[in-house]
């Protein structure tokens, strides 16, 4: 809410007052996408609103300081007041509730019934700021003011938009003006439609200003990014405090008695929910609640759904695999997919020794081979119950590895204890190997490490061990997804052809029997 004056040339149109609501923007299939009805008490849904707080005259030589104390902003009675108060020494508070970081829209009806509060000096609104400042700060990246009102000016309300181009710095501010008569003693309905053409004005669905898109560049209209809500009272300021303060006024209240954004199609939507989940956990998923819309989910094969089937909640039990949750939502206008939430299956050893398989169930390989220095060759075959790996290193620093996606993320904080099968065959016997177990975030605890140093060479297996005993920080035991085998790595690394195989890996909390 920027210095505001008015504009040669405004318009002043007088308003006839119209009961009840009507639809702005009158399509088809029209969704409710965003709403506080504000049936509550107490506290203001912090799953809708966040706060600016402080003073120092926002750029406006305002007087008061935003605070998030509930004498400035509650719900009562089925309203919200945005409250602002005089203290006995002379100091105002106020509230000035948003809903960035929490909702914004490109685009859309937005409906807000609201009751103007008393005073010379008040200066309350109802306005949207972008989300992110992608052309740069203000007034190029724009201000959308859905409601403006003055004190010394009462019956009147203003809408009006800031960019770079049209501003009240240069005198080229854009903006209408209607008479509300009853403003500050009845409820009446602000509103914009807001289309990627044009925006227009409303007061209980009529009409009264629209300002086109010229098709120019950002500086006429920056109106294509996601802008946020923002419901304030300021006292005093450049525009609010222009004639004054009321030395007697003591406090002055908003109400609004709901909050409503709608959309003309479906919004794009993400579904919430755990990205981890263990077998046979009972969880939930969740998406967007559109009214008059239906939802249709799918899961991996083995998940049961336990309730909230062609709702925006589902509730399910999960099977033994990870997979893809996906979710579409389904009206009598048209069909929208979310995109697919990737769920991992978190598996918790319940018996020992717990086994990574060396060889997959169709017995071809487990291990793979990643990409990695042209210097550097492996191949991998099933030998037995093994994996026979042939190597060739020319380039010892690249770190040559192959590696083990184990298929799920594994919780080893209780299986600690690690012992691997190697047979080491012709050629050069490995100088050096390293098993890294890497979580979840890529990471490896460099300060415990399971190295195999010059192993056995005599063409049988020998089983290795070793027991992570630290933990660090930066590694996490919970969840670990794959096993990275170095052969002959690093710089003191050296170069070499040989073949060995690798049995089975096996997991266990107290060592083995």
């Amino acid at each position: 809410m920027p210095p505001w004056g008015m504009p040669p040339g405004l318009t002043l149109i007088i308003f006839f007052l119209v009961a009840g609501i009507s639809g702005i923007m009158a399509q088809e299939c029209t969704y409710l996408v965003f709403s506080d009805e504000f049936d509550y008490q107490g506290e203001p849904n912090t799953e809708h609103w966040n706060y600016e707080t402080g003073g120092g005259g926002w750029g406006n030589n305002e007087l008061q300081t935003y605070t998030d104390s509930r004498d400035n902003s509650y719900v009562s009675n089925g309203t919200l007041k945005i409250h602002a108060r005089k203290s006995s020494t002379g100091v105002w508070t106020s509230a000035r509730m948003v809903t960035s970081g929490k909702a914004s829209w490109k685009y859309g009806k937005f409906e807000i019934r609201a009751k103007l509060p008393y005073g010379v000096g008040t200066w309350p609104a109802i306005w949207m700021m972008p989300q992110n400042s992608v052309y740069g700060t203000w007034p190029k990246s724009g201000e959308i003011d859905i409601m403006e009102h003055v004190g010394y000016d009462p019956g009147i309300v203003h809408g009006s938009v800031h960019t770079e181009a049209f501003n009240h710095k240069d005198g080229t501010q854009k903006s209408g003006s209607v008479e509300v008569p009853d403003a500050q003693v009845q409820f009446h309905v602000y509103g914009i439609e807001w289309t990627p053409d044009e925006i227009k004005w409303f007061v209980d669905g009529e009409e009264y200003y629209s300002f086109s898109n010229l098709q120019i560049s950002y500086k006429e209209w920056p109106f294509d990014q996601p802008f946020f809500l923002i419901l304030n009272i300021a006292i005093g300021g450049d525009w609010g405090g222009a004639q004054g303060i009321d030395p007697d006024l003591e406090e002055a209240i908003m109400e609004i008695d709901y909050v409503r954004v709608y959309k003309t199609s479906l919004p794009d939507f993400t579904i919430n929910g755990p990205s981890l989940v263990q077998n046979g956990e009972e969880v939930t998923f969740s998406v967007s609640s559109i009214e008059g819309v239906s939802y249709e989910w799918s899961f991996p094969e083995g998940v049961d759904i336990i309730a909230g089937n062609t709702t925006s909640e589902i509730t399910v039990q999960w099977g033994n695999r990870p997979g893809n949750v996906e979710c579409k939502m389904i009206s009598e206008c048209e069909e929208k997919s979310g995109a697919p939430l990737f769920v991992d299956l978190k598996v918790i050893p319940d018996a020992a020794p717990f086994v990574l398989s060396a060889l997959k169930d169709d017995g071809s390989s487990a291990w793979q081979i990643p990409e990695q220095s042209i210097e550097n060759n492996f191949s991998l075959q099933p030998d037995g119950n093994g994996v026979r790996v042939d190597f060739s290193i020319s380039d010892p620093a690249a770190n040559p590895k192959i590696n083990l996606p184990i298929g799920f993320t594994a919780d080893f904080e209780e299986f600690r204890n690690v012992r691997v099968a190697l047979k080491v065959l012709d050629g050069d016997a490995p100088g050096v190997m390293r098993f890294d177990f890497i979580d979840s975030d890529g990471r490896v605890n460099t300060a415990d490490l399971f190295k195999i140093s010059d192993p056995v060479k005599n063409n049988h297996f020998h089983i290795y061990e070793h027991r992570f005993i630290g933990s660090s920080s930066s590694w996490n035991m919970h969840e670990i997804t794959e096993v990275r085998l170095y052969v002959n790595y690093g710089i003191t690394g050296r170069s070499g052809e040989g073949t060995f195989v690798l049995g089975d890996i096996q997991m266990a909390p107290d060592g083995f029997l």
